[in-house]
């Protein structure tokens, strides 16, 4: 096949593989800058040294010299093959902000739906494509579950009207309803928590892990977080208050790292839930 997609998780650049310890190639550090780039549509602001720097969906805000870092190149080889992606229109740069911004032109063609897939099966979902690992999972399982009830919009004939009326009680309408809701509730924690990686190098992470714990708390119905519930939200601001409070300055660097453990015996609401920790805990 000449066309099509490759299906590739993301933890997949969380893997030992792909961080062992190199000089990038072009196609790897190709590769890297898709991986990288704000998968969201909604845009994020984050502080990045002394500039406050707003990117949306496709873009990537990278200087030359920590592009050369992390791909263990000169300063001279990231410009050169930069360069190289602008000729061939293939990105486009700005440091209005102060800092580099990357646009990737093609990005849409990189994550749309995959070709030769029918519209409105669990394979070709938007939501499905944005989730990996036991949350995917969890979809799936619920969408099959309706179908097997529902087929054609109709729930399995019964001449027991009682049965047939728990049946209606415990299908889409009713329990899976919940459990669709309280999955969709985790996928947006897990958004949650992607924003806040950019402010790891500037607090402490254990300062970070305890704002997300409380700002991430479900209500009763899973169906809203606490941060959500509030009347206005602005992560940078928050985030500077809670500081504030905790008395901690924050930190000088502006290299992104990774959240680790606080090391306290938490319970997981879900396996999602256990894969941010191991995540941290890298």
């Amino acid at each position: 096949m000449d066309k099509g997609f490759i299906k590739l998780s993301r933890t997949f650049f969380d893997n030992k593989i792909w961080q062992a310890a190199r000089a990038f190639s072009e196609c790897e550090a190709w590769i890297d800058l898709i991986q990288s780039a704000r998968f969201e549509a909604s845009p994020t602001t984050s502080r990045i040294g002394c500039y406050e720097v707003t990117w949306e969906r496709g873009q990537y805000p990278a200087s030359n010299r920590f592009l050369a870092k992390k791909w263990r190149r000169s300063d001279q080889w990231v410009k050169s093959f930069l360069g190289k992606l602008k000729r061939e229109k293939m990105i486009t740069t700005d440091n209005s902000q102060g800092v580099n911004v990357i646009t990737l032109v093609n990005f849409e063609k990189y994550n749309g739906e995959a070709i030769g897939n029918p519209p409105n099966t669990p394979h070709c979902n938007p939501l499905n494509k944005l989730i990996d690992g036991d949350l995917q999972e969890f979809i799936t399982h619920l969408v099959t579950q309706q179908i097997t009830h529902f087929q054609k919009g109709q729930p399995t004939s019964n001449p027991n009207n009682k049965k047939e009326k728990n049946i209606k009680e415990t299908t889409p309408n009713g329990v899976a309803k919940k459990d669709a809701a309280k999955a969709a509730t985790l996928f947006r924690k897990d958004s949650f928590y992607q924003s806040l990686i950019p402010y790891v190098g500037k607090y402490p992470k254990d300062m970070i892990r305890a704002f997300f714990d409380y700002w991430s708390e479900m209500n009763k119905s899973c169906t809203k977080m606490r941060f959500e519930l509030e009347k206005t939200w602005e992560l940078s601001r928050r985030l500077t208050t809670w500081a504030n409070k905790e008395r901690m300055p924050a930190k000088s660097t502006t290299d992104v790292g990774v959240i680790l453990n606080n090391n306290s015996p938490d319970k997981y609401d879900s396996p999602q839930e256990k894969k941010w920790e191991e995540r941290w805990n890298k």
